[in-house]
């Protein structure tokens, strides 16, 4: 079963996201890099498109 949420550690590739309508769901501490926020966005409709096309144009592999 597919994970209906992703977490974003980018606060730029968050704001693209919600640009095209995507809703965070949760926002937290990161566990991953102290002092950051992590942004949690609800997975539905084109999201893993949306955002592999936002990753493309920075040059960010996913």
């Amino acid at each position: 079963m597919n994970n209906p949420y992703k977490v974003i550690l980018s606060m730029a590739i968050a704001n693209e996201l919600l640009t095209k309508g995507y809703r965070i769901v949760e926002i937290k501490p990161s566990t991953k890099h102290r002092g950051k926020a992590a942004f949690v966005f609800e997975v539905c409709g084109n999201f893993i498109a949306d955002l592999s096309e936002i990753a493309d144009a920075r040059g960010i592999k996913l």
